[in-house]
């Protein structure tokens, strides 16, 4: 009993990492100017 609700912790932790971390790329769209210096 204790693994099966360690494994559903774990699961919905990574579910809800999964979900922050990909409106928190989606929402803003950044991409910063690349600097001269580094375009060659």
């Amino acid at each position: 009993m204790k693994y099966k609700l360690f494994g559903f912790a774990v699961t919905l932790l990574l579910l809800l990492a999964n979900i922050t971390s990909a409106s928190a790329c989606f929402a803003g769209h950044y991409q910063p100017e690349v600097p001269e210096s580094l375009r060659r």
